[in-house]
């Protein structure tokens, strides 16, 4: 689907810079109910989900050089991410009007036009999103889309929850594997989340305050250290007396799935017709009867409207649009940012040692100098 626009020269260029250009990365951060750590992705989240709005909206190779010149002065410009976010749907807006060859809106008419394209763009023929771990990307591909089915080591989770349940430890595990049900979003940034922190679950249940005690502080240096998010759990079992085969069975199991859902540095997107949930489609006529500004409008009509939808549907492999979404270096960005800062460390202390070693050979050739003087008037009988 994006393949053309993530093969141009410009777009992996952008991209490298949004990776390590702290200009493009350190903003404030986005006004999303994000438990886990996301700082260091919100960037590149934000545009890949430009990406796929030009995408379903503009569509146009002519137009695109210009969507990207605009969109990198956005990042540069705005320091806040929510902001950065309204700043390109407003984007998006302008790139309509040049679409449809529209120098200003300054009629009603003008101004229907620009919304119902918009309109039946994004929402009327546009998708919903499912964020999933890229470690099944390829089952899913061969298999088509079965929710929950191409996860294939519940059951051992099941006997997670089961052990802990003997321990007084109810509902360790909050998912119901029965359902067979996956959410779906409207929000890209929200659904590559969701993607890097597959399956949800499973980071819940080794950060389960209600009965660790406390939850693990995740941030750029511990979000991707299995160590980190073990401890607790690890604590719990010793300090309830686990047997020892059942410890080992819950080692072996989240370190397997550790291992599994961090094989890949990719995000990955499960895309369907907004159509299918025909319930949740979203009423034109308050857009249309809207007496604000079109870039406002144009702003409200792509915001994220539904958190998630629960479905159960399933997707012949014939009928998947599966998005990849690379994230790759994020890490070793942080690695090169803490060394950095060792370096500058290492430097304060050579130079404060090397003002002190002056100071030291100073006061010895002083001293040096007193016992030769010292010597002398002695020689002289003073």
């Amino acid at each position: 689907m994006l393949d053309d626009y993530l093969k141009r020269e410009d777009v992996k260029r952008f991209i490298n810079i949004i990776k390590n250009n702290e200009r493009y990365f350190m903003k404030e951060n986005l006004n999303i109910a994000c438990k886990y750590f996301v700082q260091d992705y919100l960037a590149l989240f934000i545009f890949y989900d430009a990406l796929v709005k030009y995408k379903i909206i503009i569509d146009d190779v002519n137009l695109f050089e210009e969507f990207l010149e605009q969109l990198d002065k956005i990042y540069k410009k705005i320091d806040n991410f929510d902001e950065i976010r309204v700043g390109i749907n407003k984007l998006i807006g302008k790139m309509v009007l040049n679409k449809l060859e529209i120098k200003n809106v300054i009629s009603d008419l003008q101004k229907k036009q620009v919304i119902s394209y918009v309109y039946n763009k994004y929402i009327l023929d546009g998708y919903y999103i499912h964020g999933f771990n890229s470690y099944y990307c390829e089952n899913i591909q061969n298999n088509g889309f079965i929710p929950e089915e191409y996860v294939n080591n519940y059951n051992e989770f099941i006997k997670i929850k089961n052990i802990f349940s003997k321990h007084n430890a109810i509902n360790i595990i909050s998912k119901d594997f029965s359902l067979k049900k996956v959410d779906y979003t409207d929000d890209i940034v929200m659904a590559c989340y969701y993607s890097k922190y597959s399956p949800l679950f499973f980071y819940d249940f080794l950060n389960s305050k209600d009965y660790f005690g406390k939850e693990i502080k995740i941030d750029n240096s511990l979000k991707d250290n299995i160590s980190s998010w073990t401890k607790n759990l690890k604590m719990f079992m010793y300090n309830s007396f686990f047997s020892d085969g059942d410890k080992n069975f819950i080692n072996n199991v989240v370190k397997n799935k550790w291992n599994e859902i961090h094989s890949k540095d990719t995000i990955s997107l499960l895309l369907i017709k907004r159509r299918i949930f025909s319930d949740k489609i979203i009423d034109i006529e308050n857009y249309l009867n809207d007496k604000s500004d079109i870039y406002d409008i144009v702003d409200r009509l792509l915001s994220s409207k539904v958190g998630n939808i629960s479905s159960n549907l399933i997707i012949p492999k014939n009928n998947l649009i599966v998005l990849n979404f690379d994230i790759s270096n994020l890490s070793k960005r942080i690695d090169e940012d803490s060394e950095n800062l060792n370096i500058i460390k290492n430097k304060k202390f050579l130079d404060v040692y090397g003002k002190a070693s002056i100071f030291i050979i100073l006061g010895s050739l002083l001293i040096s100098l007193g016992v030769i003087i010292m010597i002398f008037m002695v020689l002289r009988g003073i």
